[in-house]
């Protein structure tokens, strides 16, 4: 599946508006923070307030000055108890015990007009600045106790992604994690309790972009009938993706004469079709051609159908888009080979994409290759053979050639070892990640959107 972004998990917005208590837990670095402030952002109506353990008004704000917009002046509290006290601007919160603590922040959010959020940020430097055992929950107790007098709802943020006594007490408990993907984050959020409410996704990926956090949910989509073509993008010495952030990273596209080899993990199906449908219909659109060998579980209609609603009279799509398959009937556009020679049948591929090309006066075509179907009807080594003679040929032309190869094919090295780009598609939490391997790149969820009017893939960094 293919991903949409949302600020915060509905479910986790659903249950403070509600007045509900979370824990936000999570390592150093793990965007506790953003998420948070992202929370807050999101509250409906009320007032928010920020009670920070650790950084003065001032620190906070370098760090996030976006958070400005979310925090008033009387919203931040600083409650950090420096040993020596500021010179000037708002004094931090005085207090010498955990029920002087809760008392001063009682009167802060009993003057406030509800309904009424308090982030206490966070829970281990209070307990190391009072003394007391991590183990012992009194102070949660007595804060909570406070956010029902004050009709409050209560976040604490932990410095731990382990268990804690406070899980058990508090209505919902998140987790924050990152780890590396070779030498690139990951960032992961576990809704790990919600009371009384059904979790649809328990672990779902984030990003930190722009300093914000940015949830990445499993999304369906499909074109429609009335779908608009994005803006075609030139072709010049590179033949671009028509995805801005794919063609950014790759110097503007893929280079004449190059072979892009596209591995798909376990679960991503034919989602790579969000990589390869920008790429073809801006060529298209500019009179190029584009042959298709269509992989397991990408039908000949598929294929027509992903190109349908841009080229609607069905004459300029049989010109421009050539499907090569195995079975079936002849017709314009279709062309079946009864897969008896590897060699010869490169050849017939070969022909197809130049007379294509000479039909149209084009010196630009694009080729796609399934090769696991090339595998399933010549076996490992001959197709092998054949996509060797492909590729020879695409490069001596100019030929924008793609294969895709499923992460267990036999000759996966082989395969990647001709390959100029390797870009590799994996499902992380039911969304579909793309990372490049060569060149090697920052892990991106692919979503699909029509926001500006016309169809978009797009790829959101994980940061």
């Amino acid at each position: 599946m293919i991903s949409c972004v949302r600020r915060v998990p509905e479910e986790v917005k659903k249950l403070v508006d509600a007045g509900g208590s979370l824990l936000v837990k999570g390592m150093a670095g793990s965007g506790k923070t953003s998420f948070v402030l992202s929370l807050l952002e999101e509250f409906s109506g009320g007032t928010p307030v920020y009670v920070s353990t650790r950084l003065s008004r001032d620190a906070f704000f370098k760090f996030f000055p976006w958070a400005e917009k979310v925090l008033g002046e009387e919203d931040f509290i600083d409650a950090r108890a420096p040993i020596i006290p500021p010179r000037e601007g708002r004094l931090p919160l005085k207090y010498a015990s955990a029920p002087e603590f809760v008392e001063s922040v009682y009167f802060k959010l009993k003057d406030s007009a509800g309904p009424r959020i308090a982030v206490l940020d966070s829970l281990d430097a209070l307990k190391f600045t009072l003394n007391i055992s991590y183990d012992d929950i009194q102070l949660e107790k007595l804060l909570l106790e406070m956010g029902e007098a004050t009709s409050s709802s209560m976040v604490f943020v932990s410095e731990t992604d382990g268990h804690i006594p406070l899980d058990y007490v508090v209505d919902g408990v998140v987790t924050l994690r990152w780890k590396l993907a070779g030498n690139f984050l990951l960032r992961e959020i576990s809704i790990e309790k919600i009371r009384g409410e059904r979790i649809a996704f328990p672990v779902s990926c984030f990003t930190l972009r722009g300093g914000t956090f940015t949830l990445i949910k499993p999304h369906s989509y499909e074109l429609g009938e009335k779908t608009g073509p994005p803006p075609v993008r030139k072709i010049g010495r590179k033949v671009p993706t028509n995805i801005d952030e794919l063609d950014e990273e790759l110097g503007g596209g893929l280079g004449r004469g190059e072979v892009t080899m596209v591995e798909t993990g376990f679960g991503v199906g034919t989602s790579y079709r969000w990589i390869v449908i920008p790429l073809v219909l801006n060529a298209v659109m500019q009179g190029c051609p584009a042959v298709f060998i269509p992989s397991a579980g990408f039908t000949r209609l598929d294929v027509e159908n992903s190109f349908k609603p841009f080229l609607r009279d069905e004459a300029t799509l049989r010109r421009h888009i050539h499907i090569v398959q195995f079975a079936g009937s002849r017709e314009e556009g279709v062309h079946v080979l009864d897969g008896t020679n590897a060699f010869d049948d490169a050849e017939k591929i070969l022909g197809i994409a130049s007379q294509a090309s000479k039909e149209l006066s084009s010196k630009d075509i694009v080729i796609f290759v399934g090769t696991d179907v090339l595998e399933h009807i010549y076996g490992s080594d001959e197709a092998v053979k054949m996509l060797s003679r492909i590729i020879a040929s695409s490069r001596a032309n100019g030929y924008t050639l793609i294969l895709t190869v499923k992460s267990g094919q036999m000759r996966k090295e082989a395969l990647s070892n001709m390959a100029d780009v390797h870009l590799k598609l994996e499902r992380i939490n039911n969304v579909t990640m793309l990372q490049g391997v060569n060149p090697p790149t920052r892990i991106y969820a692919l979503t699909v959107d029509e926001s500006e009017g016309y169809f978009k893939t797009r790829l959101i960094p994980i940061e």
